[in-house]
């Protein structure tokens, strides 16, 4: 699956119109709007202004660090990811303690997946269900839609989940062959079934957005937002990263400080918690919550220096993730017409844009 986490602001490139993004931002935070717009200025002014919260605002709780695809530009694919992650689902009663942890700290949202695919998990849907049961504001998950099925959405919608992101790569044939086993119409049919399942519940939750990579889709981007148009609430691409970690001549931003360790902590399936959402390859074990409390993580001596030297832009030189990963990257702006509207993507520099390279 693509983008286990959001991307930058700044390279994630929306093909809705502006008047759909505002009402997929509205419907995300409908029922406490006034948090979720507290919660908005917090994750983007806090890290700015080197504000630490005293536990972390998000979480990217992994359901399952295994997934039922092979995407061919996926680090799931690869031997290193295989050799070190345990390929395995998270613990229920581990997930409960998470959460319970969270609704007493005031953790505003959780996500219930990070690098495989949440839904091989068998009770991914009782983890949505008892998050929102535990009050968490923000509940949302991102999804290859394989084991997804339309009994399992209208579960999602009864529960009250928030968000769905569903990665979607390419149309028709170049779907099928980045997306196998999954099948295009099929794909397409389930999305449809999903929006007729919020209109009979009459529930604009959870609102779902689509994103694929740009490759796939920027020989007719216009076929992409048109397909997905009225059935789901946001349609997004990303540029395509360097998940196979072959980039050799990397540039990057000049002094670059990550807001990601002011904003959201990772906790594997297996309870390991890394330097980052974006340490995919498990680089910098910080903590494990089946020894110790998030708090004590967040605030312990690991993060705290990596803050540190986040604030001195020496992340790339001292943390291998932090070289790896998409964030400090510099980009270049490709533009692309899409329903009457220049679009720009961000895509990086000296990175192939052929998937799978």
């Amino acid at each position: 699956m693509f983008s286990r986490s959001e991307m930058r602001d700044d390279d994630q490139t929306y093909l809705s119109s502006f008047l759909e993004s505002a009402r997929f931002f509205y419907f995300r935070g409908k029922g406490h709007l006034f948090r979720f717009l507290q919660n908005r200025v917090r994750w983007h002014l806090y890290p700015r202004l080197h504000i630490l919260p005293g536990f972390p605002d998000h979480l990217d709780i992994e359901a399952s660090s295994a997934c039922n695809m092979r995407c061919p530009m996926c680090f799931t694919i690869t031997e290193e990811y295989k050799r070190v992650t345990k390929l395995t689902v998270m613990p229920f009663e581990l997930f409960t303690r998470i959460v319970d942890e969270c609704v007493e700290q005031g953790a505003f949202s959780i996500r219930l997946s990070w690098r495989g695919e949440p839904t091989v998990n068998p009770r991914f849907v009782d983890m949505a269900r008892y998050a929102k049961s535990r009050g968490i504001k923000e509940v949302s998950s991102l999804t290859n839609l394989l084991k997804l099925t339309p009994a399992m959405f209208e579960e999602l919608v009864e529960i009250g989940m928030d968000w769905l992101t569903i990665s979607f790569d390419g149309m028709g044939e170049t779907y099928n062959q980045i997306r196998a086993p999954a099948k295009f119409e099929e794909a397409v049919a389930k999305i449809r079934a999903f929006h007729d399942i919020k209109v009979r519940k009459g529930s604009a939750k959870p609102v779902v957005k689509i994103q694929g990579v740009w490759p796939a889709i920027k020989e007719n981007p216009q076929a992409f937002y048109d397909t997905f148009r009225g059935i789901v609430d946001q349609v997004a691409v990303n540029p395509l990263l360097d998940y196979l970690r072959k980039d050799t001549a990397i540039a990057y931003r000049k002094n670059f400080t990550c807001p990601v360790i002011w904003q959201r902590l990772a906790i594997g399936a297996d309870g390991k918690v890394f330097l980052c959402v974006h340490d995919e390859l498990s680089h910098h074990l910080v903590g494990d919550v089946n020894t110790d409390s998030i708090e004590r993580i967040w605030n312990g001596p690991l993060l705290r220096e990596a803050r540190e030297i986040h604030l001195k832009h020496m992340g790339v030189e001292r943390y291998t993730a932090c070289a790896q990963c998409f964030l400090p990257r510099a980009s270049v702006p490709v533009t692309a017409e899409v329903a009457g509207r220049m679009v720009t993507v961000h895509a990086m520099t000296n990175r192939s844009d052929t998937v799978g390279q």
